[in-house]
């Protein structure tokens, strides 16, 4: 949290991707079209065509791997607490969507299976099971000899540690902390919207007074509730720009590393006059 994020190979071509982030975009498209025809298949049918595809992209990247003699990485503390942190996040993201469009309805489980995907790849890359360029997962294979002795691959070159002044660890903290409180605000805020337009009144009542409109359709709810989402929404819609304002200084002007492969303004310049 207060170290600067790690630069990884975020591929740019279809060629630079593992073959396991390609299966994540067959999985990802599959489930586009199965939303898209959900309205005429079952809950049922969906489980089962989701099922027979993920068994079959499993296989496929067992496979894969023990062509290649993958071998799983150490794995660290900090992986571990990413991998559990990125569960209850996803777990917690798609629960506030079940008020509005719940998932035992057939026209929207695709795009809950859809995010679980995405959820449960972000936990695998945490715990080092996917990488998702080739060139990270080629340096987890080994090479057998002709006497069947695994060789070990050439590691790269180490990279020079750079020296960061606290103050720059201590505002990255603060900044990653913000973000994912203001992120729990948001999603906490769809949630309390849907929960409450879900148990509205259809008409006025002595307890039920202020209207909430979803879609063209009003229903009306306590004063309290509607309060709480307007001040939560409130807070989403001036948070995000500010803090993305916010990133944007302290990366590329104050020199705190926030995007692990963007270069502040004084690494590109310093990188211009080497190149020169």
């Amino acid at each position: 949290m207060f170290d600067p994020p790690p630069t990884q190979r975020y591929p740019k071509k279809w060629k630079e991707m593992s073959l396991d982030y390609k299966l994540m975009f067959v999985y990802h498209g599959s489930m586009m079209v199965l939303f898209m025809a959900g309205q005429t298949l079952s809950v049922r049918q969906e489980i089962l065509l989701t099922s027979a595809l993920v068994v079959t992209l499993v296989l496929i990247s067992l496979r894969h791997r023990r062509l290649t003699n993958w071998r799983w990485p150490p794995v660290l503390p900090s992986n571990v607490f990413w991998a559990l942190f990125g569960a209850v996040a996803v777990a917690f993201f798609l629960y506030s969507a079940s008020p509005l469009f719940p998932p035992s309805d057939h026209r929207f489980l695709p795009w809950y299976l859809a995010g679980l995907g995405i959820g449960i790849l972000g936990i695998l890359t945490s715990l080092r099971v996917v990488d998702i360029s080739e060139a990270d997962y080629l340096l987890r294979c080994r090479t057998i000899d002709q006497y069947g002795r695994e060789i070990e691959p050439a590691s790269e070159l180490p990279r020079r540690k750079e020296i960061e002044p606290p103050w720059k660890k201590m505002i990255r903290g603060i900044y990653t902390v913000s973000f994912l409180l203001l992120w729990a605000v948001s999603v906490a805020s769809f949630l309390f919207f849907g929960t409450a337009f879900r148990h509205g009144s259809p008409t006025p009542t002595a307890t039920d007074t202020d209207p909430l409109t979803d879609h063209g359709k009003t229903v009306y709810v306590n004063h309290e509730e509607k309060r709480r989402i307007k001040y939560l929404q409130i807070i989403s819609g001036v948070g995000f720009p500010v803090l993305l304002v916010s990133a944007a200084a302290l990366h590329f002007v104050w020199g705190v590393k926030l995007f692990p492969n963007a270069p502040t303004l004084s690494e590109y310049w310093a990188e211009r006059k080497r190149a020169r």
